[in-house]
């Protein structure tokens, strides 16, 4: 080989991977990117809005005035929604909006289901605007993605959820609109991963072809027919809240925009979360575990199953006594007992009672049916007693938490770790088995008690504990990863002053960094901007509310540590504000609760687009929310 032929081999190897990667992201974005449209403005949505509830009142008709242009070939939807059900659908065409618009209502007026619909109901139904646009192919209908390793691959990333829906081009031309496809629950279909059943992705297109055939009298719908398309989607506000020239709500994956962040929107948003609990509480101090909110069913809090989870339930009641601390409303002491007042039947029930051979006497929390005790069960039990014995003065509590905390300090090896599930039938622990977040929850327990309490055997403990838990990770790789250390940093800032570690500081620090690198900040999704501040690891994969919730909450504590350390850490403050801002976008509020069943409002949904609320992801998030609401508006 020659000098020149050597030189032109080595240039090849240098720039063709990159050069083929550029070519192929160039084709993969001219293929399939739709580009996003400015949306409607105030005065267009309002015009829209009137001539639409004109024909829903049955009232003369009022022929739109809108000025925005509008691709012909693709239709402005119209929902109709009454009691969290969807009552009509009607798609309007037209050389422009206004044309499409009139051409929807006089189809709405004359539906069955408007026409023989209450007058009362009319008036209090909500009509949602899908102004459609853009035509792209599905990702595996080029062939671009069918290079996968693996099957199924197009299928994963097939549309940006809850923001592109799905339509074919045949006769008839059926169409799904994003919110049809959430509703209809098409979408995170796909479970790439058999050890981590909870990852779903993709869309199921096989439901989608067959949802579209039967809109066009069950005729075959093949999937390289199938496009995506993007919607300029709008609401109306609430009957209550309706004004003649107020804009309807914007929706972005179903979702009105978010409120600027105060003191006061994130205490309101907080007591909306606790009231969503009480009001999702049985007679017997149990929670209504799950709340599906497009089908409303509900779990039943009077019938023991095995869907429950006493960690959560002792959790949700730690969060409620948490907020009666802060904001002393006094609708919030008579649930709390109830809830307490659960827990003391199942410890009567659960035969864990017991006394250690020094005479002193335990307890641990175990719900009916239960055979085992898990020890965080127990530790957040503890949590949630002192919090309310912190936030009240009422020491009644105080000898259950006393026992139960024997049994954690029981549980508690030489080296501060802890053994996490113990059968009272043979009084013995189990000393292999780990479970998460059950040692951060122990120690957090430790640390409250020492505050209710004075007892320096409970900051001891806690100090143990905390210190197994930032230790751990003194090896190698250490300092670049780490698992799920919510309770660790809030346990670590709630036993300051009786602990002052600087080793805890460094390690919440080190923590906030690394979950900083899976916050997206504004900017870094093109056309995603609603899912800033949340943790996701890609742009393909939408947060999750929950692990926000809680990474917040550790991250407010991480913050308040650096404070009780007198180096406030602005960067772990500028993470907390910008996940507090997307999680008060998620959080159900009366302007976007037109698509729920039930009551709904304050409830917190999986994530954008799974619409069931279970009661720890409202825990976590509204914790996250009151405790910063604190401190939030200082300067």
């Amino acid at each position: 080989m020659t000098r020149k032929q050597r030189l032109v081999a080595l240039l090849l190897v240098w720039t063709l991977p990159s050069a083929i990667t550029v070519g192929a992201t160039a084709l993969v974005y001219s293929a399939y990117r739709i580009d996003a449209v400015d949306r409607l403005g105030d005065a267009d949505r309002v015009a829209v809005m009137r001539t639409l509830r004109a024909a829903l009142d049955q009232a003369p008709e009022v022929p739109c005035t809108a000025h925005a242009d509008h691709d012909p070939a693709l239709p402005v939807s119209v929902t109709v929604w009454s009691k969290g059900q969807m009552v009509a659908r009607v798609d309007g065409y037209g050389e422009q909006l206004a044309a499409a618009v009139d051409q929807a209502a006089r189809t709405l007026r004359g539906g069955k289901q408007i026409v023989t619909m209450p007058a009362d109901e009319r008036a209090t139904a909500r009509i949602q605007v899908d102004v459609t646009y853009g035509h792209k192919p599905l990702g595996g209908n080029y062939g671009l993605l069918s290079l996968a390793a693996f099957p199924g691959f197009a299928d994963m990333l097939a549309i940006d959820p809850g923001i592109e829906g799905i339509g074919a081009d045949v006769d008839g031309k059926p169409m799904l609109l994003p919110h049809e496809m959430i509703t209809s629950k098409i979408l995170s279909n796909k479970r790439p991963a058999q050890a981590l059943p909870e990852f779903a992705i993709g869309v199921d297109l096989g439901r989608v072809g067959k949802m579209l055939a039967q809109r066009i009298g069950n005729k075959p719908v093949d999937e390289t027919a199938m496009f995506r398309f993007r919607s300029d989607a709008f609401v109306e506000w609430p009957i209550d809240r309706r004004g003649e020239n107020l804009p309807p709500v914007q929706l972005t994956r179903g979702n009105p925009p978010r409120p600027k962040l105060t003191k006061q929107v994130l205490r309101d948003a907080a007591l909306a979360g606790g009231r969503y609990l009480v009001n999702h509480m049985g007679s017997n101090g149990r929670y209504v575990y799950e709340h599906d909110l497009v089908t409303g069913t509900q779990t039943d809090p009077l019938k023991v199953g095995t869907s429950y989870s006493m960690p959560r339930h002792a959790g949700v009641t730690y969060f409620l006594a948490q907020l009666y601390r802060i904001t002393k409303e006094p609708w919030l002491r008579e649930p709390i007992e109830r809830a307490f007042g659960h827990l003391a039947d199942l410890l009567a029930a659960g035969k864990c009672a017991t006394k250690l051979p020094d005479g002193t006497d335990i307890d641990c929390v175990l719900d009916k049916g239960e055979i085992t005790a898990h020890l965080g069960s127990t530790a957040l039990a503890v949590v949630a007693l002192v919090e309310y014995q912190l936030a009240t003065g009422d020491t009644r509590y105080l000898p259950l938490a006393t026992k139960l905390s024997a049994f954690i300090l029981y549980m508690q090896r030489p080296d501060g770790s802890f053994r996490h599930v113990y059968d009272p039938r043979t009084k013995k622990y189990d000393d292999e088995a780990q479970l998460l977040y059950y040692s951060g929850e122990a120690s957090l327990a430790m640390a409250r008690m020492f505050v209710a309490t004075k007892d320096p055997k409970y900051s001891k403990a806690a100090e143990a504990g905390i210190d197994w838990l930032v230790h751990w990770y003194d090896f190698f790789l250490g300092g670049f990863m780490f698992g799920e250390e919510h309770w660790t940093c809030i346990s670590a800032e709630a036993a300051w002053p009786a602990v002052k570690s600087g080793d805890y500081l460094d390690f919440c620090r080190d923590y906030g960094a690394f979950l900083r690198a899976q916050q997206p900040v504004a900017g870094d999704y093109p056309d995603a901007g609603d899912l800033a501040g949340g943790y996701s690891v890609s742009a393909f994969l939408l947060p999750y509310n929950t692990p926000t919730g809680s990474r917040t909450e550790t991250m407010i504590s991480a913050y308040e540590l650096s404070k009780d350390h007198g180096t406030p850490d602005l960067e772990i403050r500028g993470q907390v504000v910008a996940a507090l801002e997307y999680l008060v976008g998620q959080q159900v509020r009366p302007e976007g609760d037109f698509s729920s069943q039930g009551p709904a409002d304050g409830g917190m949904p999986a994530n954008p687009i799974e619409r069931n609320v279970r009661i720890d992801f409202v825990q976590h998030t509204c914790s996250a929310m009151i405790r910063a609401s604190e401190w939030i508006d200082d300067n």
